[in-house]
């Protein structure tokens, strides 16, 4: 689906050699309730992962394979392909950060 998104909330994380960068988007056409873009990637030994994008949608939990559209004034995110090749290890990685960094925004919004 081609959606546009509005960037609200970006972390960086890690667990061992396990890097991630996330920014969370939410809908700006309403068609689906957003999600995050992340980055992943290993640094300084294994698992010796290569840096890859991803979307995880947010309203139905899978991850796909991002296609970043950027223009002047409009970026697209088209999201229509799903990963399902994914190491396991790494969407364990990255399911465990998105919990994290989701509970510590809504911990931020609340505090205003």
């Amino acid at each position: 689906m081609s959606e546009l998104y509005q960037k609200i909330y970006s972390r960086v994380g890690h667990k061992d050699n396990m890097r991630i960068l996330g920014h969370l988007n939410i809908s700006k056409t309403g068609q689906t309730a957003g999600g995050w873009f992340l980055i992943t990637w290993c640094e300084n030994g294994a698992p010796y992962w290569v840096n890859k994008m991803h979307w995880f949608e947010k309203q139905n939990g899978k991850l796909y394979h991002p296609n970043l559209k950027i223009g002047v004034g409009m970026n697209f995110l088209d999201t229509r392909t799903e990963d399902t090749e994914i190491e396991p290890e790494r969407v364990e990685f990255m399911r465990e950060m998105i919990k994290e960094w989701e509970a510590d925004w809504l911990k931020e919004s609340a505090l205003g």
